[in-house]
């Protein structure tokens, strides 16, 4: 997991220089947030967005970036994904929305996904997801805005399997002036799952206190024996008990 906290380099995918593009909001939160690693922005139309040059390709860059982030359509992820691995990238971010959550016909693309990055052994978080934020590092991935004076360094780090919920606790920790450290958004867990990210974050030295918000558990016995071998205290908060939140759960 270390490379999704701290990568000295990341690629964004689906940037554009028109002023509602997500992805756009990616680099504006890295710069920010003082980001101090290299920043890539690649999408499909030439231009600069903060004084950054947009690449065509992955081929154009010089280096292997650490991280990459993809925000493009859902369609276009296993052709991203390929052109990751052939790069030499090993860990990515898909905060895209678009597959299962969506629609449950769309396993087909899921399994696209997980063919490339068991061909590339590629470590991914996600889809559907905001990615994550090392508030030590100024690494800020979410695709809305953030500012910094409404996430405070702190010793708290969350887990959240929902984008929403990522976002609001965010704004009331910084209501009651509680600092946060790091936080990740899982989505849909399709490799990277709960007790993955709290084995990271219960190891993190920057972490005195871990909060989870999950709708379904992919290994329940696992994460007890994770929390059970750990000092630090851990507050889980478990929606989706009910028909009307599982509908809602559905889409984070």
């Amino acid at each position: 997991m270390e490379k999704f906290f701290k990568p000295e380099s990341i690629a964004v995918f689906g940037v554009s220089d028109a002023p509602r593009n997500l992805a756009r909001i990616i680099i504006e939160n890295l710069i920010t947030f003082k980001y101090a690693g290299r920043i890539y922005p690649i999408g499909n139309t030439d231009g600069c967005v903060f004084d950054k040059k947009i690449f065509s390709s992955l081929s154009d860059i010089d280096e292997v970036p650490d991280l990459a982030v993809l925000l493009i359509p859902a369609f276009a992820i296993p052709d991203a994904l390929k052109a990751c691995g052939e790069k030499g990238i090993k860990h990515v971010i898909i905060e895209s929305g678009g597959f299962t959550e969506f629609d449950d016909g769309r396993h087909d693309l899921e399994d696209q996904i997980l063919h490339w990055a068991d061909v590339f052994n590629i470590k991914i978080i996600g889809p559907n997801c905001f990615g994550v934020i090392n508030r030590a590092l100024g690494v800020a991935l979410p695709f809305f805005i953030i500012n910094p004076e409404y996430i405070r360094p702190g010793k708290v780090s969350l887990i959240s399997q929902s984008g929403g919920i990522f976002y609001d606790t965010c704004m009331l920790c910084s209501c009651e002036n509680i600092g946060l450290n790091k936080l990740i958004s899982i989505g849909n867990k399709l490799l990277t799952h709960e007790n993955d990210a709290l084995e990271y974050i219960i190891s993190d030295s920057g972490t005195n206190v871990i909060g989870l918000y999950l709708e379904n558990f992919s290994d329940a016995r696992g994460l007890m024996d994770l929390a059970c071998a750990t000092q630090k205290p851990i507050i889980l908060l478990k929606a989706n008990r009910s028909p009307a939140g599982e509908e809602i759960a559905r889409f984070h």
